[in-house]
């Protein structure tokens, strides 16, 4: 839990983050690199098309971000057991809990900004109060 909570801590407080288009790949290690390629879906991603197309595929999962424990961001604690039961659950792409290097680091906080917002739109949708 206190893991979960620094490495929360560590995405939110970093600042700007790269476009994988601008990375260059040569310099990083191959496990970092391993791990920026897993997130270059993000130089395309739009929370807000991205709902549009699962909501017309009838699709109201939320996005959890892979770790030990499964993190929905942008979810109100108070709902999410109920989120998890009505919605359901689907995992960012190349998230982890594991960090390797300052590039990743940026990149997940990307995602989980992202699945922040892709769940507070769907979330309207899922659960109609």
């Amino acid at each position: 839990m206190i893991r979960r909570a620094i490495f929360i801590t560590l995405l939110l407080t970093l600042a700007a983050c790269q476009n994988t288009q601008d990375i260059d790949l040569s310099q990083l290690t191959p496990e970092e690199r391993k791990s920026v390629e897993s997130l270059a879906w993000l130089s395309n991603a739009d929370a807000e098309r991205d709902v549009q197309t699962a909501l017309d595929k009838r699709d109201k999962r939320l996005l959890g971000m892979m770790g030990r424990g499964t993190d929905l961001p942008g979810v109100p604690v108070e709902l999410t057991s109920r989120a998890k039961t009505v919605c359901g659950i689907r995992y960012v792409e190349g998230s982890t809990d594991v960090v390797r290097g300052e590039i990743h680091l940026q990149l997940l906080q990307r995602a989980y900004d992202y699945a922040a917002a892709y769940n507070q739109a769907m979330l309207k949708q899922c659960i109609k109060k």
